[in-house]
């Protein structure tokens, strides 16, 4: 794979585009704001393209990173993502910030799944924060990822690897539910440890 198509210009698509490139990846930036994405891409450097919302996405994997609250509204003016492998990096938070915005024991990602019939949608990039991701410091982070087609994660694995994560296969898509609760975990730890969201999840395999 070669090329990746990102939903988005925000610091989550910041986050992915930076490492992308830096392994060597063409770019498309899907945005509804083609100032912002030209923006966006000029910093970038690299094969970064920008393309409108509306489509279509040209990259072997398309990332979604988007306001969880605006993805409904996006994934239907893209067009059909059939056959497509397609990688949720949102976190379903309300606008609000008052907590979670999908049922307890539900997810975002089984809910942009339902929305995207014959597509592959695989849960990963949720529990990094996005400056970290486009930091890509000193310490090798983990990727935690999720999905129901072993060929899809494979190549989500490859992507994840290609550009320097570890990458850690948590099982079936229904796990998203335990990424997704993780990380909003993670972001009210921030307010709570003043950390600044510059911490990481990891997993140490062995501490002694």
């Amino acid at each position: 794979m070669t090329s990746i198509s990102i939903l988005g210009a925000g610091n989550v698509a910041r986050g992915i585009a930076t490492r992308a490139i830096a392994a060597g990846y063409a770019v498309q930036l899907l945005v509804r704001d083609e100032s912002k994405g030209q923006t966006l891409a000029a910093d970038l450097g690299g094969s970064t393209s920008v393309a409108p919302l509306t489509g279509p996405a040209t990259g072997d994997l398309v990332f979604i990173a988007l306001p969880y609250s605006a993805i409904e509204g996006a994934l239907a003016g893209l067009g059909s993502l059939e056959g497509k492998i397609v990688v949720d990096a949102s976190n379903p938070i309300k606008d609000d910030f008052s907590g979670l915005a999908v049922e307890p024991g539900t997810s975002g990602a089984a809910a942009i799944a339902a929305l995207l019939p014959g597509a592959s949608v695989v849960k990963a990039f949720n529990t990094i924060f996005a400056g970290n991701v486009a930091a890509n410091g000193e310490y090798q982070l983990d990727l935690f990822i999720a999905g129901d087609d072993a060929d899809a994660k494979a190549a989500v694995a490859a992507f994840g690897e290609a550009t320097g994560f570890r990458v850690i296969d948590t099982g079936v898509l229904v796990q998203s539910v335990v990424l997704e609760g993780l990380a909003w975990l993670h972001i009210q730890l921030q307010f709570s440890r003043g950390t600044e969201f510059q911490s990481a999840i990891v997993i140490l395999d062995k501490v002694a």
